[in-house]
């Protein structure tokens, strides 16, 4: 039996990444694409946690954590553009958000950015990009998704999903606590953020407040953005933020929080 060239395919796939686990679909015309495509798009999550544990030997976060006052860390392009990203939203939320913690006392604005791919420190510091990397690697898959390609996707990794192609996808997407969001999705993430619990990773448990430098727990926020690490990152803002600042930091990147609630 011969396929039918206009046949759309889709192949569907689960593994264990970044502390939780990453469904990629793809949809094409071509097996041979979609399988190189999820290989690919895997490849690309690896490589996000690789370069952005805080703690792992040899990366990026790793060897800034370890840096004293002065020094000047040459980082891989796709942790740079991340931390540009969060002093972006640092500087526009007045330092509520902040992905340095209080295991030192440097904060974002101590990262000094201003060449490019090197940071350098005004004073140590102990980063933790969290779902913010989460968010980028589901953009990094999706981007693979296409340069193979596939017509259509979607990354979804533990509250960070984008998808991609020309038909709207229908989701729920359901947190640890019960609580559903129900979307339907064209070509756009979501990001949806609990506050923290028993259940939580210990590194996870409440959310850090740059301004005040408090551990806070936070409120449950999802936020309709282009990309997942923006979806994500506005999930911070919208939890930490008085409603106002969080509206603006909203409306500079052209997305909208998502009502979270209890699915009946």
């Amino acid at each position: 039996m011969t396929q039918n060239p206009r046949q759309t395919l889709s192949i569907q796939r689960v593994r264990p990444a970044l502390g939780t686990l990453v469904a990629i679909e793809a949809a094409g015309r071509a097996e041979a694409e979609l399988l190189t495509g999820i290989d690919e798009a895997y490849a690309a999550v690896e490589r996000v946690g690789a370069l952005m544990h805080p703690r792992k030997s040899g990366s990026d976060l790793a060897r800034l954590n370890m840096a004293r006052s002065g020094d000047a860390i040459l980082i891989d392009p796709w942790t740079y553009s991340l931390l540009v990203l969060a002093r972006e939203l640092h500087a526009l939320t007045g330092g509520v958000f902040d992905p340095c913690t209080p295991d030192a006392r440097g904060r974002m604005a101590d990262l000094d950015l201003d060449t490019v791919d090197h940071v350098t420190l005004r004073a140590p510091v102990s980063i933790d990009l969290g779902g913010i990397a989460k968010g980028f690697a589901v953009d990094r898959a999706i981007e693979a998704l296409r340069a193979s390609g596939c017509t259509a996707g979607l990354v979804n990794a533990g509250g960070d999903l984008r998808v991609f192609g020309s038909a709207p996808r229908p989701l729920l997407v359901r947190l640890a606590s019960g609580v559903a969001v129900q979307i339907e999705l064209a070509n756009a993430a979501l990001a949806v953020s609990a506050p923290s619990s028993q259940g939580s990773p210990l590194e996870h448990r409440g959310y850090y407040d740059g301004s005040t430098k408090k551990w806070v727990a936070g409120r449950a926020a999802a936020v309709l953005a282009n990309e997942a690490r923006v979806a994500d990152s506005l999930t911070k803002c919208v939890m930490l933020c008085s409603e106002s600042a969080a509206d603006n930091v909203l409306r500079r990147f052209g997305a909208r929080r998502v009502e979270v609630q209890a699915n009946p």
